[in-house]
């Protein structure tokens, strides 16, 4: 059996690709999203665009350096080629959106990220107490309050309001 180096060459080509599509796409965005409302700070709907295409790119960085320097990396998919981890991942993900409208965005966004953290085996008292914490925090600061972006009133609250 094969001993597997840390990175793999497969890994750093599909994020290499995606960094690529995320620059190509960051350049064209300005004619791709429409921006002519009538107020002139309509070019809201370019922002979430430029933010997760932005957030691709610096993501990608890691693998285009790995990928542009000669290594002794191998060519192979990570275990049997199915991602269980990312699938859990994303499982909390689509439980995150319905915590979003139970919960509101405070608790589902810590406890979506705890339990992220704690499936990829990030689980140290550090990263589950510090990391959700800071961008729970960071998230409510850009999103309620720097942004102004409204969100209905959880439906947990109803159970205390009665």
């Amino acid at each position: 059996m094969r001993e597997k180096s840390s990175s793999s060459r497969v890994h750093d080509l599909l994020g290499s690709a995606l960094g690529v599509f995320a620059l190509v796409m960051l350049l064209l965005s300005p004619w791709q999203v429409d921006r002519s409302g009538p107020d002139p700070f309509y070019k809201g709907p370019l922002l979430f665009p430029l933010i997760t295409l932005c957030l691709m790119l610096a993501g990608s960085v890691p693998s285009i350096i790995r990928m542009v320097r000669p290594g002794t990396t191998q060519w192979y998919l990570d275990g049997h080629g199915k991602p269980f981890r990312a699938a859990r991942v994303l499982g909390c993900l689509i439980l995150y959106l319905g915590g979003l409208i139970f919960a509101g965005l405070e608790i589902a966004t810590f406890v979506f990220l705890l339990a992220a953290l704690k499936l990829v085996g990030q689980d140290t008292l550090v990263k589950l107490s510090v990391i959700p914490l800071l961008v729970t925090v960071i998230l409510v600061v850009i999103f309620k309050y720097f942004l102004a972006i409204w969100f209905p009133e959880p439906l947990v609250m109803q159970f205390f309001m009665e």
